[in-house]
């Protein structure tokens, strides 16, 4: 790659996390980083111990400010039109800074859920492309002269159509499953479960597929109220404390560590029957013709009970970072047939 040529860069850009994934700045391996979607409006008077500016502050062309920290208490991300938000917008050219992507000319591509990406009557382009406006617009940094990435171009692709692209292909982007069998792509996120039936690797099943309002925030809330119930507590625990307890079944409450593994336990069962049911319904009557249903997403291996329950059930390699890998691959894939062409 020709020193500061255009960088391809994928945001899976979540109701509760972003992941990028991209060309490295340097030539190297790809980049990978995952951020916490925590985000307020206003300017908050947080400093770093060197006192050196406020945490990651940003501006938008159409004015007002937002701050980005896990040291705040997050805005709710969980609402219908997140995906074309201001606040979208700004996490995902602060997940391109925080990456490294600052100053460079940058090709992006990101997605949208399934009920977006979507209609009855195929793709939803009207929305694809209020999304991409939407990114296309400015973001400055108000924290630091530090320059931010410039896009150059702007795509949007399908979340979890974007898994099954990365189940399927390699880095190399040679097939490495059968794409002439249907696959199940079952991505659980912050927000929401993708449900996406590819059928011999051409086409979406939209009557088999949707999205449903059920993720790792659920686990987060149930978890929460657990809590304020065990401790006689009003409090709400921000995002990374959830996170933490849920991740370690450990969480600091008046200054001592308490083993709140049951409470996680019992959120995440409950949690994943809501989300059982909704597979169920879904493509329950279709589950033998399906050569494998796969699960994805930053609540994949939360929920990893769920992949046992079906015969064809299968646990994507590092789902985490699945959707933006695929987004990558499409991307790539499409760029040598176009130039093959």
């Amino acid at each position: 790659m020709a020193k500061n040529a255009p960088l391809l860069v994928a945001i899976d850009d979540g109701y509760a996390q972003i992941k990028v994934y991209g060309d490295a700045p340097d030539g190297g391996e790809p980049t990978k980083r995952v951020l916490r979607s925590s985000l307020r409006p206003g300017k908050y008077g947080l400093r770093r111990l060197s006192g050196e500016g406020s945490v990651d502050a940003y501006k938008v062309d159409e004015g007002g400010e937002f701050t980005v920290s896990e040291d705040v208490e997050a805005e709710n991300t969980q609402f219908d039109g997140f995906h074309l938000s201001t606040m979208n917008r700004v996490f995902n050219h602060h997940g391109l800074f925080a990456a490294g992507y600052g100053g460079r000319e940058v090709d992006l591509i990101t997605g949208l859920p399934v009920h977006d990406f979507f209609t009855q009557d195929g793709v939803n382009q009207e929305r694809i492309n209020a999304k991409k406006a939407n990114l296309a617009r400015k973001v400055e940094r108000t924290s630091s002269a530090e320059p931010m990435a410039t896009l150059r171009s702007v795509d949007v692709g399908c979340q979890a159509v974007a898994a099954w692209w990365d189940y399927s292909f390699g880095d190399d982007l040679k097939p490495r499953n059968d794409l002439k069998g249907s696959v199940a792509i079952v991505d659980i996120g912050g927000r929401t479960t993708d449900i996406a039936v590819v059928v011999k690797g051409s086409t979406v099943d939209s009557a088999l597929s949707g999205t449903r309002n059920s993720g790792v925030l659920d686990v987060y809330k149930a978890v929460n109220v657990a809590l304020q119930k065990r401790f006689s507590i009003r409090d709400t625990f921000p995002l990374t404390y959830m996170d933490s307890a849920v991740r370690t079944g450990r969480l600091e409450v008046f200054g001592n560590v308490e083993d709140v593994s049951d409470l996680v336990r019992e959120a995440v069962s409950q949690v994943e029957e809501e989300i059982y049911r909704e597979i169920d319904r879904r493509i329950g009557s279709n589950v033998a013709t399906l050569r494998a249903i796969v699960f994805t997403g930053g609540g994949g291996a939360l929920f990893s009970g769920l992949a046992k329950r079906f015969r064809n059930g299968a646990m994507i390699v590092d789902p985490e970072f699945a959707n933006a890998r695929g987004l990558f691959k499409f991307a790539k894939f499409r760029a040598s047939r176009t130039k093959a062409a």
